[in-house]
């Protein structure tokens, strides 16, 4: 049994994964900038809570005390991902290499190389400071989870229609899956200074997948064919989202609206 902590655990992915790892049995510290009550849906019972701050650094000494390996499933939006990925991610390592943690896992998403978009970009550099610093480093990058591509047709919900990016497939992948994969690498599973591309069980269409949730969640709104502009568009439409060869045997979009 290991000391491990999970930074973001509050988030999807994070609470994902802080269950995972309390499941196995390992002693679990979560970092997040906000601890939720012990009566909220994301709090993990069997977890420990401690408020640390990846930018500034508050909290992160307290954090990392007498851990074994770090899960670094932290996120940002807008201009403040840039800091997180890059000044907060410097931050943790160099403190967790101080407190003698000796193992970090990274989530990251599929397909970043190259594209413009400024928040893979971002995440691209996460995942150099994580390589080039002196722990044992897996980076695990995963395509986009159910939630995410559902929130992608939602955004439509405002003006009455389900939004699906024209010329566009995705290969959704349940966030327990992926959690599953990084304790996985937590326990030492791949070599060190690996980065490992995993995916969900099929590659569908964009419309296809807001066919299935607008079935599963009864809505009478129309799908809406829009063209997503701009750099993350272009890597959408081009696939290199996509990893049909790095699917892993897990839960379908299908399965996953059912069991909503």
């Amino acid at each position: 049994m290991s000391r491990v902590l999970v930074v973001g655990g509050t988030g999807l992915a994070g609470r994902a994964v802080t269950a995972e790892a309390v499941s196995r049995g390992h002693q679990v510290v979560v970092a997040a900038r906000r601890i939720p009550d012990d009566d909220a849906p994301g709090y993990i019972e069997g977890a420990a809570y401690v408020t640390a701050d990846l930018v500034t650094g508050a909290g992160l000494e307290e954090a990392v005390d007498g851990v074994d390996v770090l899960i670094d499933a932290s996120n940002a939006d807008g201009r403040r991902a840039s800091h997180v990925f890059a000044h907060g991610s410097r931050n943790l390592l160099h403190t967790a290499a101080r407190y003698g943690v000796g193992r970090a896992v990274l989530l990251s998403i599929a397909g970043i190389d190259g594209s413009r978009y400024p928040y893979y970009r971002s995440k691209l550099l996460q995942e150099a400071t994580y390589l080039d610093s002196p722990l044992e480093v897996r980076v695990v990058r995963a395509t986009q989870f159910h939630d995410f591509v559902t929130s992608v047709f939602e955004r439509g919900r405002r003006v009455g229609m389900l939004t699906a990016p024209s010329g566009t497939r995705f290969q959704p992948i349940d966030v327990t899956d992926v959690a599953r994969v990084l304790l996985d690498a937590a326990e030492g599973a791949g070599e060190p200074g690996s980065i490992r591309t995993i995916g969900g069980p099929r590659v569908e269409s964009a419309r296809s997948l807001a066919r299935q949730w607008k079935d599963a969640s009864g809505t009478r709104r129309p799908i809406f064919s829009v063209r997503l502009t701009g750099p993350l568009g272009s890597t959408w439409r081009a696939g290199h989202h996509l990893a049909p060869e790095h699917a892993v045997d897990g839960t379908g979009y299908a399965a996953w609206l059912r069991a909503l």
